[in-house]
């Protein structure tokens, strides 16, 4: 579910003349978030001269000019204890962006986005980074975070995740529902803690949104905050694979997605951490990657470093009305053992929505379809997506309005003029959604505050 937020070109720090930017970048420490620079009208504007994307990405989001944005954003890097797949201790990073300025929407208590971000395979992954290092793989999506919330005034609260970057947790629990959703609030308490000290005026207003693999962890937080008693304001949950069972049936059943090789070695890590899903790797691996599947994602260089198969998740051919990507998720260099398939497949068959085998029985467990929002959600995706169906978005959706629920709606983002003018590529539509759908959720979080 890589989300290649590929939006524009950042500056690294030499070009910028930042001495900020080089603090904080030692070891994991807990203490209030640390500020590593404060993003200011001259700031912007080498940024949006950087190149025409970089322009364009904040035009879209309200500041037509340079001079526009609404809030200068002080950076911070956050460290904070959470906890591991397993409820071990651990310690997790991430970024704090925090809106200042003489314009109303920057002063005074700010509403926070608490986001969670999409699909990495590069343990570096850090948020926090994204004005220091045009090559972390956060670069791009913490940009967008920048151009859309921050600067138009939301305080921004956004985990890279345990495994990742700072973290002193050894791999990532991959849609793993309570270690994310436990993760983010654990992120938000953080902020919270030190708010004061760091200045930080937050308002009871509660956002929540993510994007793929966030849009999974958004929904999941979202359920876990209302579980806890606290009040979140709205949600946008964006092309996550919220209907889970029936994503990873489809997947098993030939309809492979792409990205499905990155994938699938972590959330199979995940398992096996929280709840050892097997004795020996090579009961879900091919005897070729059976050695080092498992500890494969995330990597420093990702995906490209793994020496995982590109595409083929499987061995054989895919079924008859199988599209072109699903056929390429098939070889004989594949990464999934037969055994574990067939395994997989006999229970799809045998139980249908009640899973017996304890993999499948645990990606059921997994899936969203437990619970109703009691907060205005909008799913929103592209109906074209290669990667997260969009099933999983009518899925959810239809689960929720089967019991009235008057909260939820949805949106498909390839209605929209600028979607179709912008004829963007195959390979690039789940990442797209992202940026498209975060432009729907401001306008729709507008409505709530």
């Amino acid at each position: 579910m890589k989300t290649n937020f590929k939006v524009l070109p950042l500056m690294v720090c030499s070009m910028l003349g930042l001495q900020a930017c080089q603090s904080g970048d030692s070891g994991p420490t807990i203490k209030a978030p640390n500020q590593l620079v404060d993003v200011g009208s001259e700031l912007y504007a080498r940024i949006r001269t950087s190149s025409e994307d970089a322009d364009t990405l904040f035009k879209s989001f309200g500041a037509t000019e340079s001079g526009d944005e609404l809030c200068d954003v002080k950076i911070h890097r956050m460290i904070y204890d959470t906890v591991g797949g397993a409820g071990e201790s651990t310690t997790s990073s991430g970024v704090f962006m925090l809106p200042h300025g003489d314009d109303p929407a920057c002063s005074g208590p700010r509403p926070v986005v608490l986001y969670a971000h999409g699909t990495s395979t590069d343990r570096g992954y850090d948020l926090s980074q994204m004005i220091s290092n045009s090559s972390n793989d956060a670069a791009g999506e913490g940009m967008l975070l920048l151009a859309a919330y921050a600067s138009n005034g939301y305080a921004v609260i956004a985990p890279n995740y345990a495994g990742y970057s700072f973290s002193s947790l050894g791999y990532h629990p991959y849609l793993d529902e309570l270690q994310q959703s436990t993760e983010m609030m654990d992120a938000l308490d953080h902020v919270r803690k030190y708010s004061d000290e760091i200045g930080a005026d937050l308002s009871s207003e509660l956002f929540i949104a993510g994007a793929s693999q966030g849009g999974y962890v958004a929904m999941a937080t979202h359920k876990a905050l209302e579980a806890k008693g606290e009040t979140v304001t709205a949600s946008l949950p964006i092309s996550g694979p919220y209907a889970i069972l029936d994503y990873f049936d489809a997947l098993f059943a030939g309809y492979v997605s792409g990205g499905a090789t990155q994938y699938s070695p972590m959330v199979l890590t995940a398992m096996q951490k929280s709840d050892a899903i097997y004795s020996d790797p090579s009961e879900v691996y091919d005897a070729a990657y059976a050695d080092f599947a498992e500890n494969s994602l995330p990597r420093t260089g990702g995906f490209a470093a793994s020496g995982l198969p590109a595409t083929a998740l499987f061995s054989g051919e895919a079924p008859e009305d199988a599209n072109p990507l699903n056929q390429m998720g098939f070889g004989d260099d594949h990464l999934l053992s037969d055994d574990f398939r067939a395994l997989y497949l006999s229970d799809l068959m045998a139980n249908g929505d009640t899973p017996v085998y304890p993999i499948r029985a645990l990606v059921a467990e997994r899936d969203m379809r437990d619970w109703q929002p009691a907060a205005p959600t909008m799913l929103c995706g592209a109906s074209t997506d290669p990667v997260v169906y969009y099933s999983n978005t009518t899925t959810m959706k239809d689960y929720w309005e089967a019991s009235a629920n008057p909260y939820v709606s949805s949106f498909d983002v390839t209605n929209l003029p600028s979607w179709q003018a912008a004829e963007v590529p195959t390979g690039s539509i789940h990442g797209q959604t992202g940026v498209f759908c975060t432009g729907v959720g401001l306008q729709f979080f507008a409505n709530f505050r």
